[in-house]
């Protein structure tokens, strides 16, 4: 069978096929969907002034049709579909003191956990978690187990920020009275043992008794001599610690086909930056099982643990997906 040269004669098929498009500005894809009118056909003249058969004319309009068929344009993806956000509180390993100080573990009494997030497109996203009874992380340096699972609308934020909610335990009310009378014995010019003794005690019941907004234990060691460190705060506090990315930018991507990861850092070493080796050595220290405490509060060792604390907040970050 010989067919007419016109069939040859150049013919231009135009079929937009939408791309698949996954970026960091992005959360759009797209999928085939049957019927969609992305079909344009030009072809030569020729083609329907009877230089191919009906035969001909017929299958090729059946061709086409099953190509409109399956050919599909893009579909954006539903902004209201949770992506799984796996936090992470852990430790910056970055020398303290020149390596003078080690913390062993630093714990959270929370009592709320909140959202803040501004996306490209979808709305924005305001969501909190409130823990009835406080839940206490308990982050320690190298393998952290301490994390908390949310739901949180996909989309791209810009920026996306997290609030930590602290209330003070109640119970250390008890403990104050205790504090300040033995603040009244350091006026009266009591044996320093004695106070050391009675120190100790009270650091003994805050650690049995009370669960505080931030607790955190470690070791001071200088000339081959270690004291203990224990810190307590335990005022009502938000801490509020913007998301970055891995390149350090505010805007982050939550897909829900992805382990989408938030790492909160709480950094050491810089709190310490501002402390001396001697401020330690002249730090009121308490006995317990004839070993030196050092206990920083916003009542003993004042200036320490306030030059610590104004620290704590501005040094945290968050890393999301790096």
């Amino acid at each position: 069978m010989v067919l007419h040269a016109g069939i040859f004669m150049p013919v231009l098929v135009l079929i937009k096929i939408a791309c698949f498009r996954e970026t960091h500005l992005s959360v759009t894809t797209c999928k085939l969907q049957p019927f969609s009118p992305v079909l344009v056909l030009i072809i030569n003249k020729s083609y329907f002034c009877g230089t191919m058969n009906k035969k001909h004319s017929f299958w090729s309009v059946i061709l086409f049709m099953f190509l409109a068929l399956f050919i599909g344009g893009c579909q954006k993806e539903d902004h209201t579909l949770p992506a799984t956000f796996n936090l992470n509180f852990t430790i910056n390993d970055a020398p303290i003191l020149g390596g003078s100080v080690e913390i062993d573990e630093i714990g959270l009494g929370l009592n709320a956990i909140s959202i803040s997030g501004y996306r490209e497109e979808g709305g924005d996203v305001f969501l909190t978690r409130n823990f009835d009874k406080r839940k206490t992380f308990v982050i320690k340096p190298l393998l952290s187990i301490a994390n908390e699972v949310v739901e949180i609308p996909q989309g791209v934020y810009n920026p996306l920020s997290l609030s930590y909610t602290f209330q003070p335990d109640n119970e250390e009310d008890d403990l104050i009275d205790e504090i300040q009378e033995w603040l009244k014995d350091i006026e009266e010019g009591e044996d320093p043992e004695e106070l050391a003794e009675d120190l100790g005690e009270i650091i003994e019941d805050y650690l049995e008794e009370v669960n505080p907004c931030i607790l955190v234990k470690g070791r001071y060691t200088i000339n081959g001599k270690t004291k203990y460190l224990v810190m307590i705060v335990n005022d009502p506090l938000v801490f509020k610690i913007l998301g970055n990315n891995k390149n350090g930018g505010s805007e982050v991507v939550l897909d829900k086909e992805n382990v989408n990861t938030g790492n909160l850092q709480f950094n050491p070493s810089y709190w310490f930056s501002v402390i001396s080796p001697g401020m330690l050595n002249n730090a009121f220290v308490g006995m317990i099982d004839n070993e030196e405490y050092i206990f920083l509060n916003k009542y003993i060792n004042t200036q320490i643990y306030t030059s610590i604390f104004n620290r704590i907040e501005q040094s945290t970050t968050l890393t999301i997906n790096e």
